[in-house]
């Protein structure tokens, strides 16, 4: 009997001490708080591995520490990971459904992955947790627009922009939805609001030119094109739309200069375009004189 009673006991013991080490007692869930509260301080100070490391050090002592998932996955976004960003984010609305911001952040990353049905589903769940969240509505209007429901998009987009008049993102692509639809004044509009908000931006001269090249406005396309080029020299679709604009305007100097520099600059875009640009070089061979021989005939 008595060894009976020694041997329950020392099961009973056994027990206890794997709970010990399994459940995550007042010790375990200090030290995570502990590991999570370092882990915000090295992301305040930009030091993403250690803020990581340290998530994940909370996280194993506390697989249900919501918030060490959240902030995770909002690392792993920043450094460009979205599957792993996703990942975590699906772990925190697991655990709690209701949070607005892990809903949104879920489903902009979905739609980072291409997933945008997915995607789409999150971003609409947190907007009814939080219908005046800035960020949820420019993601929905972006995924939106990724999937051509620009009338979505628009709508979106635009109460993005009554939330947060001051943010060019949303007036950005609000203004890139609207030229889908041929509306070409809203997309200007919306641009240049953008420009006002972001005027060393050169992808929105970029974005407004092509408006205005489609607009058939040539002047004003070819002016916004050389801000882009003014803003970033390196710029190489602005060179490409530059030449082809020069082009149709007679102006042979200026194209061959033009598809010159996107050839130069233009390493890593599309084959086509390339030997497009290189084509057309070959009709701007000059003379000594510096003459094309089309000038010459004139």
């Amino acid at each position: 009997m008595q060894r009976q009673t020694a041997a329950l006991t020392l099961g009973a013991l056994g027990l206890t001490l794997a709970l010990a080490l399994v459940a995550p007692g007042p010790a375990r869930a200090d030290e995570a708080a502990g590991h999570y509260t370092l882990a915000l301080q090295y992301k305040r100070e930009g030091k993403v591995p250690d803020a990581i490391a340290e998530c994940q050090k909370a996280i194993q002592m506390r697989p249900d520490y919501a918030a060490a998932h959240l902030t995770l996955g909002n690392l792993y976004r920043g450094e460009g990971d979205y599957a792993r960003a996703a990942g975590e984010f699906e772990k925190t609305v697991k655990l709690q459904p209701k949070d607005a911001t892990a809903r949104s952040n879920l489903g902009a990353a979905y739609v980072r992955l291409k997933r945008l049905d997915d995607g789409i589903r999150e971003l609409e769940a947190a907007l009814d947790l939080k219908p005046d969240d800035y960020e949820t509505r420019v993601s929905l209007g972006f995924a939106y627009k990724q999937k051509g429901d620009y009338k979505h998009a628009i709508e979106h987009l635009q109460k993005a922009t009554d939330v947060k008049p001051d943010a060019a993102e949303a007036w950005t692509n609000l203004g890139i939805a609207k030229s889908k639809t041929d509306d070409h004044d809203g997309a200007i509009t919306a641009l240049r609001k953008a420009i006002t908000l972001r005027p060393e931006d050169a992808d929105l001269h970029f974005d407004l030119a092509v408006v205005f090249r489609r607009e058939r406005k040539t002047d004003e396309a070819i002016a916004e094109y050389r801000l882009a080029l003014d803003k970033d020299p390196r710029y190489a679709p602005a060179y490409y739309d530059l030449g082809v604009l020069y082009s149709q305007e007679k102006k042979t100097n200026e194209a061959r200069e033009a598809f010159e520099n996107y050839l130069k600059y233009g390493i890593h875009e599309d084959a086509a375009s390339r030997k497009d640009a290189e084509e057309r070089l070959k009709t701007f061979k000059v003379s000594d004189d510096g003459k094309t021989a089309t000038d010459k005939r004139k």
